[in-house]
């Protein structure tokens, strides 16, 4: 075992101990290696805590590594074509590219001085000349976006990306969202590429590799480390979790304590979030599943008073939010690790929809 924790609690930070999706991590990679990329930009979605900003960093660490390449971090919340000129013109200049050009940001206005001569004022010119300087100097420029969502920034540099895109310019975009902000972004008015940039979707982790990792990791025996892989439910920010506190108390065994620790840190840091951006049926069918997980389906409709029809939305609302999952034929169960105990905390709270239940 390792002086220093593998893990980490940070949502997004890239910990020692990482289990990379490789068929999803390899497909990107080896589309945008490809001397005709099918595609230039993907989409990674998935549930929160799902791994999406890490294999995001991943990819970006990667490829900043790379002879040829250039990669941007954009902010979503700022007007991206300003934010990513200034760091398109600051990167460039460690490959002495840019020497004698300069930017200036004011508020919301730019401009970019060529040497003594030339100056442009408007944004998208500046990044398009600063692309093709790079793009001239055999450079590829790799665009990450993290957390993306329906707002006026991204639509606007859509928009602008799918001019570049076709003005054949090696510039490649990477953005993460959650799968509905994905979706009211599609259904937006906004630029149609993105309605046609492929979406990949993160699975749960395999629990096998899981346990094979905490066993190397933990140094801990297999059936234990099994044991250990079973709680997260292939949860990638559970799965950082529990190793982190079963290194950090020096367990040697699954005990209430590291339960009851556990259990805290996803209620205080993950599944609270969760929880609110659940409407009040659906929160209505958690508790009612949280008493006897595997119910019946008809049994849960006649708990919570639906009809088969609007339960069936809610139900497949709940899967699509990774809350739900299927346990067989007309039965569920909640996908997220010991989502149960937090809905019995919630109980007691002024969340609990109805006292019938």
């Amino acid at each position: 075992m390792v002086n220093e924790n593998p893990f980490s609690l940070m949502f997004g930070k890239t910990p020692h101990s990482i289990i990379r999706r490789e068929t999803q991590y390899q497909s990107i990679v080896e589309t945008f290696d490809s001397e005709n990329p099918v595609t230039y930009a993907y989409m990674i979605t998935g549930i929160r805590g799902s791994g999406k900003t890490v294999m995001l960093r991943e990819l970006a660490n990667e490829y900043a590594q790379r002879k040829g390449w250039i990669v941007l971090d954009g902010n979503s919340q700022n007007d991206l074509v300003i934010d990513l000129s200034s760091k398109l013109l600051y990167e460039g200049k460690k490959f002495k590219l840019f020497l004698d050009w300069s930017i200036t940001v004011n508020a919301q206005f730019l401009s970019l001085q060529i040497g003594r001569g030339e100056q442009i004022t408007n944004a998208e010119i500046v990044f398009e000349r600063l692309l093709k300087k790079a793009a001239d100097s055999g450079k590829r420029i790799l665009i990450t976006i993290d957390e993306i969502s329906s707002n006026p920034q991204i639509k606007k540099f859509a928009n602008f990306y799918q001019s570049m895109i076709g003005k054949n310019y090696p510039v490649f975009l990477l953005m993460t969202g959650l799968k509905n902000n994905i979706r009211a972004l599609v259904n937006s008015d906004a630029s149609s590429f993105l309605s046609r940039t492929p979406k990949i979707e993160l699975p749960p982790l395999s629990e096998l590799e899981i346990a094979r990792e905490y066993e190397k990791t933990l140094a801990v025996s297999f059936p234990l480390a099994a044991s250990l892989a079973r709680l997260t439910k292939g949860y990638a920010f559970a799965y950082q979790v529990l190793g982190y506190l079963f290194f950090s108390m020096k367990a040697t065994e699954i005990t209430d304590d590291l339960l009851k620790k556990y259990d805290k840190y996803l209620q205080n840091n993950g599944y609270g979030v969760v929880w609110r951006e659940l409407t009040n049926q659906e929160k209505k069918i958690c508790f009612a599943l949280a008493e006897n997980q595997g119910t019946e389906t008809k049994e849960l409709m006649a708990k919570v008073g639906m009809r088969t029809n609007n339960f069936q939305n809610y139900r497949a609302s709940l899967i699509e939010k990774g809350i739900l999952m299927s346990a067989g034929y007309g039965k569920l169960v909640f996908a997220l690790p010991r989502f149960d105990k937090y809905i019995e905390a919630m109980r007691f709270t002024s969340e609990y929809p109805n006292p019938e239940f």
